[in-house]
């Protein structure tokens, strides 16, 4: 028989916590994504994700343009969210390139806003625990902000409650107050 101690312990470890590693749940990963689309529609006002300028690719990938805007000039970019966990893990969010809708480090790296605020960091290489350079969006509303054990607030933290639209409007957010610019071509690389 199975404590309640061992059970919270169980549940603890499936939801969103700093020092835990999310789990990979695919299966589970397609149903949040089907589930959140009708939801962010309804939210938003919108008929469809092509009204939003949205575009799903496969049933576990969603792109998001994203602009900038800094001395009246307005930049495009192009955030990819990967659904890879059920729902007590954000999706995964990178920029990417518009043309190839992937993100290669130094080559890619112009693909990305410069953007520090309190919310939200764009790293466009960051040396991760496995032992390998990432783009980390760094936010707590994103999969690998907890896949690289980040620490912080517990009031930050993901909730099963949450929809992917947390992460886009977080960086949205940010994207509003706290552009920079436009990464530099490989960035002195």
């Amino acid at each position: 028989m199975t404590s309640r101690l061992q059970l919270a312990q169980v549940v603890l470890n499936q939801m969103a916590s700093h020092g835990v590693r999310p789990t990979t749940d695919l299966a589970a990963a397609r149903n949040v994504l089907a589930e959140d689309i009708p939801r962010v529609l309804k939210l938003l006002g919108a008929e469809s994700i092509e009204q939003l300028g949205w575009q799903k690719t496969g049933d576990r990938t969603l792109y998001v343009p994203i602009t900038g805007t800094l001395s009246d000039m307005t930049e495009k970019y192009l955030l990819r969210l990967m659904f890879l966990t059920g729902r007590d893990w954000p999706p995964s969010a990178q920029f990417v390139n518009p043309e190839t809708l992937e993100y290669k480090i130094p080559d890619d790296m112009h693909h990305l806003p410069k953007l520090e605020s309190p919310e939200v960091h764009v790293h466009p290489k960051y040396g991760s625990q496995h032992g390998r350079e990432i783009q980390l969006i760094c936010c707590s509303a994103t999969y690998e902000y907890y896949d690289v054990l980040h620490g912080g607030e517990v009031r930050h933290l993901w909730t099963p409650k949450d929809d992917f639209y947390l992460t886009v409007s977080a960086i949205q957010r940010a994207m509003g107050s706290h552009y920079k610019g436009r990464q530099a071509t490989h960035d002195g690389l």
